[in-house]
């Protein structure tokens, strides 16, 4: 590949998005997504509005235009070529795992598994269990994240959005996505060598264009309306089994009685089982952000980036070995 090549990969990076099914915002799951938010916000206003009226209301001026989305523009645009090299050597980590894990089983234990007839249930077990695997680490990720002081300094790049768009969900640090990727490919690793190990030496989960059927769902159902101001519940039955837009946008809330809440991605069962699940009964206001004052020096990409080092530096100095510590409650968002 020469110098041309490379650079045009690079530069197209950004737009590649669309057309890869492995990204939240290829455009089939936003093409969904604004059909269901024109059609929930079509029986949210009179009948008599027009279709540009709700449309307007779908895309708000005010919302797409405002200072932090520009910044997620921005934001992603670097991010969709760095993520390139930053993220890159967690991508076979997983692989590893698997076969340190499975030497490591051959060493204890004798194994058991085999394809028998039922290889279909096989599919389907361990495609269950991949996106329940996958989740649980996600959601646990994203707990540590907001508990120890240290690790929320860098997730507040996230949370320091006070608008959101479907581009807010690239809007996180490069550390933040590194632990994650780190947690979800040890767990993967070690599920895949067990259920290779003792089930079925063939095991794997059912994929669409290269990720699991469970995820495509997700994503094709309202995925990217989590991060926007249209409210999408899925009633008191259905969220305490998967997380709607609406419990997401509840999660991204000012308000206290929000505070840790809804930390799961896709499925509900997590919160529902530390406690930390919120359903709401009808629409609820919401501000999102971590406060007017500290949101405004999240201002720019490169403050992005590099703030969360600094603060957590100062915090790290100022509390020591206390900014590592596991919290029981959620740091200030308004400090």
């Amino acid at each position: 590949m020469d110098y041309t090549e490379a650079l045009s990969k690079v530069l197209c990076a950004p737009f590649s998005y669309l057309f890869s099914p492995r990204e939240r915002i290829y455009f089939l799951y936003l093409f969904t997504s604004l059909i269901i938010a024109l059609v929930v916000e079509r029986r949210s206003r009179s009948a008599e509005a027009s279709l540009s009226a709700t449309v307007a209301k779908v895309f708000p001026r005010e919302i797409y235009t405002h200072s932090s989305s520009v910044v997620d523009y921005l934001y992603f645009l670097c991010n969709s070529i760095l993520y390139l090299f930053i993220l890159l050597p967690f991508g076979g980590f997983a692989l590893i795992v698997t076969e340190q894990c499975t030497k490591l089983l051959a060493l204890i234990a004798t194994p058991t598994a085999s394809v028998g007839p039922f290889s279909l249930w096989v599919t389907v077990g361990v495609t269950l269990l991949m996106a329940l695997v996958v989740d649980f680490g996600t959601f646990f990720a994203h707990v540590l994240m907001h508990r120890i002081p240290v690790l929320w300094e860098f997730h507040k790049v996230h949370h320091s959005a006070q608008v959101m768009t479907p581009l807010t969900v690239y809007r996180m640090h490069p550390l933040d996505d590194g632990i994650t990727l780190l947690i979800n490919s040890t767990l993967v690793g070690v599920a895949d060598a067990l259920f290779r190990f003792f089930v079925s030496a063939q095991a794997s989960p059912y994929l669409v264009a290269g990720i699991s059927v469970v995820t495509v769902l997700f994503y094709v159902f309202g995925y990217n309306l989590r991060h926007s101001h249209v409210w999408v519940s899925y009633g008191p039955v259905l969220s305490k089994i998967l997380i709607s837009p609406a419990q997401h946008q509840i999660h991204h809330s000012t308000a206290r009685r929000h505070w840790n809440k809804n930390y799961g991605f896709t499925f509900a069962i997590w919160d529902l089982l530390f406690q930390s699940l919120y359903v709401p009964k009808e629409r609820e206001e919401i501000e999102f952000g971590i406060g007017k004052q500290e949101e405004r020096e999240y201002s720019s990409p490169l403050r992005l980036y590099f703030l969360p080092f600094l603060k957590a530096g100062k915090l790290l100095l100022k509390k020591k070995k206390r900014a590592l510590l596991f919290s029981g409650k959620q740091p200030s968002k308004n400090s």
